[in-house]
């Protein structure tokens, strides 16, 4: 319930369209841009070079938004695609709502994260800067495609979150999520399955007090109160300590039995063994 987003260092490590042609494939193997020259290439028109220089300009500032999403996932901190309006990340000539626009949708046509818990190692890209350390790049090169394998996104009804798997863990993205999205009782459910499912292990009403929820108790009971008032979440139920602590667990993953040996142990005997 604890969790902290997973420790890694800080922006990370290595790891439009015009009318046109088929898609020209990327250093990587995959599919550049419809009518867009890929790196490496010269351009031989005016209105080619044009092209170059407008693609060049959004794949820098791409990567500077992507870079300040990268470092607030270090910092455990979700990044929503309204901040890349707020910001000016968006290149000379270009709107801010376009840029956002634009981006998403460069992200969703490549190989992108998905929002989910990430089994193995995950390593966040360089920035481009970094990767292009010591080669000479002249103004006039296609730059290279942007590497977004590491970039999972989140839609909800008031807005869309973004964050890098290398440096931000699922579940604490998710807690972040419900909490930018104003929902309790969704949070509530959320973290209960998880922690039973996972771990698996009760949640104490306390742990909700805990970043990122901050919520007093009462909070917590009205939240508990109305997943089970709803009809809609059966698997969720409460157990108490011998303190009289109530503890959260869903019966999807833990019996009663475990649920309330757990919360003995958590809430009163590791107290009394530490």
């Amino acid at each position: 319930m604890d969790e902290q987003p997973m420790a890694a260092v800080p922006v990370a490590p290595e790891e439009e369209r015009a009318d046109a042609v088929a898609p020209v494939a990327d250093e990587r193997g995959g599919q550049g841009e419809p009518g867009v020259l890929s790196a490496g290439e010269s351009p031989a028109t005016e209105e080619e070079l044009a092209e170059v220089h407008a693609r060049n300009a959004f794949i820098r500032a791409a990567d500077a938004a992507l870079a300040d999403m990268r470092q607030r996932s270090y910092e455990g901190k979700l990044t929503a695609a309204s901040r890349w309006r707020k910001r000016a990340f968006a290149p000379e000539g270009m709107d801010a709502a376009a840029f956002e626009e634009r981006l998403l949708d460069y992200i969703d046509q490549r190989d992108h994260a998905e929002a989910k818990p990430v089994m193995g190692a995950v390593r966040a890209p360089r920035p481009l800067e970094v990767e292009l350390e010591g080669g000479e790049v002249s103004d006039d090169e296609p730059l290279p495609d942007l590497d977004v394998s590491d970039v999972a996104v989140l839609t909800g009804k008031k807005g869309i979150y973004l964050y890098s798997v290398a440096l931000l863990s699922h579940s604490f993205a998710k807690a972040l999520y419900h909490t930018a999205e104003d929902n309790d009782l969704a949070t509530f459910v959320d973290v209960v399955r998880t922690e039973s499912s996972v771990y698996p292990r009760p949640v104490a009403i306390q742990s909700f007090s805990n970043p990122p929820y901050l919520w007093p108790r009462e909070r917590t009971r009205r939240a508990f109160d109305e997943a089970v008032s709803s009809g809609s979440f059966p698997d969720i139920h409460e157990v108490r300590t011998s303190y009289g602590t109530p503890y959260y667990y869903s019966d999807l993953y833990l019996s009663e039995a475990q649920a309330a040996s757990l919360a003995q142990w958590d809430g009163v005997e590791r107290g009394a063994n530490p």
